[in-house]
């Protein structure tokens, strides 16, 4: 999914020279320039963060997830995905984009699963009638549980689609939506 392309303003601003290396850093080890990263830090921001602020949401070290993944049955699990995908994938969506379709759907995968929350990677190609969603992750079976069901409970309360599972392991999930 790519973005629509956009026009940029100059702008000139003060950084502390301590953010400024950091930022310098950072862009030295993506292979990016700074104002590349800045820009995709303020929008980051700018599109996410600030909707999201309301929510609460907290960040957790990978090995703590799996802790407490690793702390709760399979049935449980798949329970509590489809539960939470059912209620906050419906809100995030709706603050972040005022509707709930396919195409805020998609958007939600891509600004938020993706890139805000890092849960997934997550990448998807059209089929006929149908779109094909591909999931990829590195935390296990654990995980994939949860998200398969998370991504269950949020299609059918967004949508009110039926996905089909086409295939699930421990790091990679494939789904089906038909229009």
């Amino acid at each position: 999914m790519t973005e629509e392309p956009t026009t940029s303003s100059p702008r000139t601003f003060r950084i502390d020279a301590d953010v400024m290396r950091g930022l310098e850093e950072e862009a030295r080890r993506q292979g990016a320039t700074v104002n590349g990263l800045t820009c995709r830090i303020l929008r980051k921001y700018v599109k996410i963060g600030t909707k999201l602020e309301q929510f609460g949401i907290l960040s957790f070290p990978k090995n703590d997830v799996l802790l407490i993944m690793n702390s709760v049955t399979d049935e449980e699990l798949a329970r509590l995905g489809l539960q939470i995908g059912k209620s906050s994938a419906k809100e995030i969506m709706l603050q972040l984009f005022g509707e709930l379709s396919i195409n805020t759907f998609r958007q939600f995968l891509s600004l938020y699963f993706n890139g805000y929350a890092n849960w997934a990677s997550f990448s998807e190609e059209r089929r006929g009638d149908a779109l094909e969603i591909r999931i990829g992750h590195s935390l296990g079976d654990k995980w994939s549980i949860f998200l398969k069901n998370y991504l269950e409970g949020a299609i059918t309360e967004t949508l009110k689609k039926k996905p089909e599972f086409k295939y699930v392991s421990s790091y990679s999930i494939i789904l089906s939506i038909t229009y």
